[in-house]
């Protein structure tokens, strides 16, 4: 049976990683195995309960938030099997991505691609079309090959785009919607390194060079700290093969992560003095900007290249996905509104890129596309910023990372998506009395099931 446990009276008993939302569900569960979870939702379904499945939380919205039940995947997080000829992997939904690269290495295999977070689980990072960067590389749903997913009913679906693949289109992006992910088979390819070449460019010179920086580099992206007229860009690259081969750029590995370390300690106590004294941050950008962005090149594993430091202070995050070859003219445009607006910004805007690909409800559905996030410490004139930001994106028919902030609703994002009434109506056939309906589901596809 699985294990379950009723909420703690006081402060909310789950929070997202953000820090920014919280609930008291009635219940937490954390099942242990497949049988035990569809169990737990066929005992739930019979009693009328709502049910949310977390992971790691490692999101800036309501998204995993529910007065019902909360299911923890933590005690499903093994490696069920992995098959190196094939380049396959199989592993519980509730696995952390730092770990499956761990497995993944010991075997002589990655992942194409990886965000800049590995502490998420593979349920949560797919289910909220997680991407790396990379205008050749789609999301990390993209890499699903199939997948088993736990009905309301607390039958199993097995899913592929041999079985049922419009169920697995909707499946790969579904925001917990359809029901709990409990297996993810995900192609991988053999290990490899990458070489990171990074430095700062002046802001219309990074603009310009877009296009053969995008065609020339299998993962790419961009870093402007506002007030700055410099974009730092990262150029990362296949580490050539063969007897040569050898990582470098750990020669005083210890002084550099002292630097670091210290860089970030400096840039905390900024953002502190930024928030207390907003017209104080161009100046604190500009010394943040002249101290952190320099030429670097170094070469390591491709999961800890792709990854940036989880040391970074806490802050807020909102996020579009608009075409592609509009980047350069929605960057001129976002530091238009910083500056016309008088608004006062201390964190980076970033750009990543990926591949279109076809999961019914992905940010990049269909289009190659830019992620243009925009990132805040909280301080006064937050939501200033992301309401125009989130304005201006809408004219690029942007359309939100589903793990971070946005305000859009079922009106303003269903003609986003070519295909959003399928999958509301997936979701209402796997769902038919809203189990797994909350706040954040309805505030996307309308009231509840009947």
């Amino acid at each position: 049976m699985p294990l379950a446990r009723r909420a703690p009276a006081g402060p909310p008993a789950f929070r997202n990683w953000a820090g920014n939302h919280g609930c008291r569900p009635a219940a937490l569960d954390e099942p242990a195995s497949e049988a035990e979870l569809a169990d737990l939702l066929a005992r739930a379904g019979a009693a009328g309960e709502r049910v949310k499945a977390v992971g790691a939380g490692h999101s800036w919205n309501d998204a995993a938030c529910t007065d019902g039940r909360l299911v923890r995947l933590d005690r499903m997080a093994r490696v069920l099997s992995v098959d190196p000829a094939g380049r396959l992997v199989t592993v519980e939904a509730g696995i952390r991505l730092r770990d499956l690269t761990e497995r993944l290495d010991e075997r002589g295999l990655a992942l194409a691609n990886l965000g800049s977070i590995s502490e998420q689980s593979i349920a949560g990072a797919i289910s909220t079309g997680t991407h790396g960067t990379g205008a050749g590389l789609a999301n990390l749903a993209s890499q699903v090959v199939a997948l088993r997913l736990v009905a309301a009913s607390g039958r199993v679906l097995e899913l592929s785009p041999d079985r049922d693949p419009e169920v697995f289109r909707a499946a790969r992006v579904s925001l917990g919607c359809l029901g709990i992910l409990s297996a993810v088979t995900l192609r991988c390819e053999p290990a490899y390194d990458l070489v990171e070449e990074s430095g700062p460019v002046p802001f219309e010179d990074a603009l310009a060079a877009l296009p053969d920086l995008l065609a020339r580099n299998r993962h790419l992206k961009l870093w402007w700290l506002p007030h700055t007229d410099r974009i730092n860009v990262y150029r990362l690259n296949p580490a050539p093969e063969g007897p040569g081969r050898a990582r470098f750029g750990h020669d005083g590995l210890g002084r550099r992560l002292e630097r670091s370390q210290a860089m970030l300690a400096l840039f905390a106590t900024l953002l502190r003095l930024g928030a207390a004294a907003p017209p104080l941050i161009p100046w604190a950008n500009r010394l943040v900007s002249a101290f952190q962005f320099k030429e670097i090149r170094r070469c390591d594993r491709s999961d800890r290249v792709l990854n940036v430091s989880t040391l970074v202070p806490r802050h807020e995050e909102t996020e579009y996905a608009i075409p592609i070859e509009r980047t350069a003219e929605a960057m001129r445009e976002v530091r238009a509104l910083i500056e016309s607006r008088g608004l006062r910004v201390n964190f980076i805007v970033e750009a990543r890129f990926a591949a279109a690909d076809d999961a019914l409800l992905s940010p990049a559905h269909g289009r190659d596309s830019c992620h243009l996030g925009a990132y805040m410490y909280r301080c006064a004139g937050l939501d200033a910023y992301f309401e125009a930001f989130e304005a201006l994106m809408a004219r690029f028919g942007g359309r939100p990372h589903w793990g971070k902030q946005f305000r859009p609703g079922r009106a303003e994002l269903r003609p986003l998506y070519p295909e959003f009434d399928r999958f509301d109506t997936i979701r209402r056939e796997l769902d038919p009395r809203g189990m797994f309906e909350n706040a954040f589901t309805r505030r996307v596809f309308g009231g509840r099931n009947p």
